[in-house]
């Protein structure tokens, strides 16, 4: 057993991903797992706290992800396909909008790549959510316009350099 925990030592975190990947795909493919998403919103808040040299907040914390400073920071990931499935865009619902900016990362599906990673206003985000009252919250999609909008900083390269 040791000889193969030492082999896993050697690997790059993304090729520790890419197999992780396809460990998920065949436990679906078994129908041990309904999804494939496990821990790409964990990594997410990883990546951005250490590229942005922030804090990660506790778990208890429910409003906001990552602290840099004084900003209050939500982070949102999804795991796209090339090219993206529908309904892939869907973030998790903002069950509120006590936070200063989110951050959308979405990661290729094959490794957990960083396809895109933006910062975005919360006002920004408050203005195309729609409130879902089956979910208790706010539905927002990472849809070019959102990921564009006016006061949004790309910061893609910033998170690439922190994998």
């Amino acid at each position: 057993m040791a000889h193969h925990d030492d082999e896993l030592d050697q690997r790059s975190t993304p090729q520790l991903f890419a197999l992780y990947r396809q460990i998920l795909r065949q436990l679906r493919a078994r129908g041990v797992v309904r999804t494939e998403n496990a821990p790409a919103g964990d990594y997410a808040e990883f990546l951005v706290a250490s590229a942005l040299g922030g804090t990660l907040a506790p778990n208890s914390e429910k409003s906001f992800d990552v602290l840099v400073g004084d900003l209050r920071i939500q982070v949102k990931a999804r795991v796209l396909s090339d090219p993206p499935k529908s309904g892939q865009l869907q973030l998790s619902p903002f069950r509120s909008f006590d936070f200063d900016e989110a951050i959308i990362v979405l990661f290729d599906d094959l490794d957990y790549g960083v396809r895109q990673a933006v910062r975005v206003p919360v006002d920004a985000v408050r203005a195309v959510a729609l409130h879902n009252q089956h979910v208790n919250g706010h539905i927002v999609h990472a849809r070019p316009a959102l990921l564009s909008a006016p006061g949004t900083t790309d910061i893609t390269s910033l998170l690439k350099a922190a994998t």
